[in-house]
């Protein structure tokens, strides 16, 4: 009788010391999973950092101009961590009221590079650009990748976004770069002709501030605000035809000799 009941009580003991066991097993294992869940998690978080997405933007992104007026706009480039060796893009623009005189690479990629592609289209209202690096490794800090140069021909007041339709970008290994995108825009205003102080009026401050720019050429004292509404006799030049043009309008408002003729 004491020899079953100890044997019972090994059986029992043993059965116990299996189940410690399996919960000992079961423990090691859930540890182990769950530390493999934040390696992973930790792994992703990493991922996901190093390819966060480029930026591509118009700057500035807004500018009012007057018709007539020069001005550029650069596309700029921001890697955002990633290694940038080739760019494309497409930028359309309102022909009614800008045309492209000029599309110039920037310092972005630097002298190890080569343009590919360089197209300006003022009847259809577009820009192409394409540009890469002959040189690992590729670009990981921001700068200018063009500088477009526009000239505002508008014959009415009006804005004109600056919108990419294509951007590309991608790295050495020609793997695609997913990129953000800042579109910009411009603001064209017609103007008055002879009012190069742009103060919606024309007066003798106006005929004093031409008379000086023309005196003075390159003196930044006597810059135009509108140079456009400078050349009052159509010409494409700035001389004292203009000066007195613009003197003898103010000096006899409504006489038709006087008209002035902003082209």
């Amino acid at each position: 009788m004491k020899e079953r009941r100890g044997k019972g009580k090994k059986e029992e003991e043993r059965r116990k010391g299996v189940k410690i066991c399996m919960c000992s097993d079961v423990g090691t294992r859930a540890g182990t999973v769950s530390l493999t869940v934040v390696a992973i998690a930790l792994a992703l978080c990493v991922f996901t950092q190093s390819v966060s997405a480029a930026h591509i933007s118009v700057m500035p992104a807004f500018q009012t101009v007057s018709t007539g007026e020069n001005f550029s706009v650069d596309i700029y480039v921001d890697p955002e961590g990633s290694e940038v060796f080739g760019a494309q893009y497409e930028l359309h623009f309102n022909n009614s009221l800008l045309n492209t005189t000029a599309q110039d690479k920037g310092p972005f990629f630097g002298s190890d590079s080569i343009v590919l592609k360089n197209e300006i289209n003022n009847t259809m209202g577009w820009l192409k650009y394409g540009e890469t690096r002959t040189a690992t490794p590729g670009i990981t800090e921001p700068g200018v990748l063009t500088t477009i140069t526009f000239h505002a021909i508008a014959d009415i007041d009006g804005l004109s976004e600056l919108s990419f339709t294509v951007v590309k970008l991608s790295d050495s290994y020609a793997n695609h770069i997913p990129a953000n995108i800042s579109n910009g825009s411009v603001e064209v205003r017609m103007g008055i002709c002879g009012d190069v102080t742009d103060d919606s009026i024309v007066n003798m401050g106006d005929v004093a501030l031409l008379l000086n720019n023309v005196s003075y050429p390159g003196n930044p004292t006597y810059a135009l605000e509108n140079e456009w509404a400078g050349d009052v006799t159509g010409d494409g030049v700035l001389n004292m035809g203009d000066v007195a043009l613009l003197l003898n309008n103010v000096s006899y408002p409504g006489n038709p000799t006087y008209n002035l003729n902003c082209m």
